[in-house]
């Protein structure tokens, strides 16, 4: 199965916050719409574009052969279904690893325990990584920790790694003005506590197609 599919947090569709990542990166990821945008920011969204809005909660991976998607989706809904939603502190901009993200202006240990709970109660679905991704997750260097999760759980930047990031550009040189005009656009999103009542899973179909989703499962519990 060359199809991956991950468990990521994203706004409610219909919520303004959407609506503006989905122009500022130039897709969306729900109706597959594509924006013209500035095609002098074109080549800053080009990585997150493929993506969509996120913040990652079970990294993308490959389906197990005795696995399928039909049930993988029936046990997102169901873990969502016995969830509470809850609030984590207000979005704010950040420059993370030369590339700009929405992150959380504080600690949230329940988007902590969120993402761990992803990572590892959705485990049994996935497919070991092969050498050659092994080898590009490598690259950039690890350290011990994030290597010890790349071998559990095929990803280096879960559990003690995890840090909740919504990424709006590329790791390309920021231009202070375009920083600035982030910081403007952003500030209405930056002001109340933000809401998590949701998971959704995205899709990419085959190695390079751009990510959409498929579903989002509203916590219930």
């Amino acid at each position: 199965m060359t199809a991956r599919y991950a468990l990521y947090w994203c706004p409610d569709p219909a919520s303004n916050l959407w609506r503006w990542a989905c122009r500022w990166l130039g897709r969306d990821p729900v109706s597959g719409v594509e924006y013209q945008g500035d095609p002098a920011l074109r080549p800053l969204v080009e990585a997150p574009r493929r993506y969509g809005f996120h913040a990652t909660l079970k990294p993308p991976f490959r389906m197990r052969e005795d696995k399928d998607p039909q049930s993988f989706m029936a046990a997102v809904e169901e873990f969502a279904r016995v969830r509470e939603p809850f609030t984590a502190p207000p979005l704010q901009l950040a420059e993370l690893d030369g590339f700009l993200a929405l992150v959380l202006s504080g600690p949230s240990p329940r988007m902590d325990r969120l993402a761990a709970d992803c990572v590892r109660g959705f485990d049994v679905y996935r497919a070991l990584p092969g050498e050659a991704e092994l080898a590009r997750r490598r690259a950039r260097g690890l350290d011990a920790i994030e290597e010890a999760n790349l071998r559990a759980w095929g990803y280096p930047y879960v559990l003690d790694r995890f840090r909740f990031h919504l990424t709006l550009t590329g790791q390309v040189p920021v231009d202070p003005d375009v920083r600035a005009r982030l910081e403007g656009d952003t500030a209405s999103f930056c002001q109340q506590p933000l809401r998590v009542d949701a998971v959704a899973v995205f899709e990419e179909l085959e190695p390079g197609l751009p990510f959409r989703v498929v579903a989002r499962f509203p916590f219930l519990g």
